[in-house]
């Protein structure tokens, strides 16, 4: 995945020209009953810790009667269908942390390097975007406890010989990675030594045929859809390769994981209320396995076909 670069902006020179990349919506699509589609029933602790009395924003949002949830495009987390309508993960979560509020939805994208604005000015309540919780925005903005880790593993052909990181640092292995991505970067990093090339991903998440074919020994995605990768593709079979080796169960435990970057939701600074009911809410979508579900339905999505 490219890192997206937070831009330094003039705080009082900006506000007055923030400009969005499109049209608002007011809740995006979510389809009920399928894997990790959002709630509308939630712990007793949850709905405690979301009450107005507790914040200052939530005592706003609901007197306007909306959330307004800022989103960039990121698919699967956040990408417009064909019909004009916002879908993916964060649209899950945004539909989701409006039903705990009791509110209606507004969600409007924004660009990358205006996400920290928009909440210092009040134009969002909270950023739900795939958002990189780095140190240069944690400085301006405040964030949640973490939902997501992003990061990267190898893959390989199950039955070929390559076991570890260590391995596939030889110029026998013949690595392949999305022409443009920053994967380039990290084979420079943990196998300096093979051989390697590029070739454009076409919308896919694994240049997989590649692999299959034995045109090239491996390749490098995100943790995240290790699993659905695992599916989907069968014949020949995948493994995944991470920091300790090769991968083993669902999902790959944090110590697997290549450059791994934390994702939460951004708040505004100051409003301790606030941010301890998105934590709760956040953390029972941890426990409950809801955000697991509501990752792999979408990862799932965005590699069918």
């Amino acid at each position: 995945m490219k890192l997206r670069r937070v831009v330094s902006l003039l705080f009082a020179a900006v506000v007055p020209s923030i400009a969005t990349c499109g049209g608002a919506s007011t809740s995006g699509a979510v389809a009920p009953g399928r894997p990790g589609a959002p709630i509308s029933t939630f712990p007793a602790a949850v709905k405690s810790a979301c009450q107005a009395s507790n914040s200052p924003k939530i005592a706003e949002i609901h007197k306007r009667g909306t959330l307004q949830w800022g989103i960039g495009v990121s698919p699967p987390f956040g990408f417009k269908q064909p019909n004009g309508e916002w879908a993916g993960v964060e649209v899950d979560n945004a539909n989701e942390l409006a039903h705990l509020l009791g509110v209606s939805l507004q969600i409007q994208d924004y660009d990358y390097s205006l996400m920290t604005v928009v909440l210092r000015t009040d134009k969002a309540d909270i950023v739900g975007a795939q958002l990189f919780a780095t140190p240069a925005r944690a400085q301006v903005i405040d964030f949640s406890h973490t939902y997501y880790l992003s990061g990267q593993l190898f893959y390989v052909l199950k039955d070929s010989k390559w076991q570890t990181i260590d391995d596939l640092n030889t110029a026998s292995d013949r690595f392949v990675y999305g022409t443009g991505g920053g994967q380039k970067d990290l084979a420079a990093k943990y196998i300096p030594n093979a051989t390697v090339s590029d070739a454009p991903l076409r919308g896919q998440l694994l240049l997989y045929e590649f692999l299959a074919s034995g045109q090239d020994d491996s390749s490098m995605t995100e943790a995240a859809p290790m699993a659905v990768l695992f599916k989907k593709y069968q014949h020949p079979a995948l493994a995944a390769i991470g920091l300790r080796g090769r991968v083993t169960g669902q999902h790959a435990a944090p110590e697997d994981i290549l450059s791994p970057f934390k994702v939460a939701f951004g708040l505004a600074k100051g409003d301790a209320g606030y941010e301890s009911c998105v934590n709760a809410w956040v953390d029972d979508m941890l426990t409950s396995g809801r955000m697991t579900q509501r990752l792999d339905y979408w990862l799932a999505q965005n590699i069918a076909g």
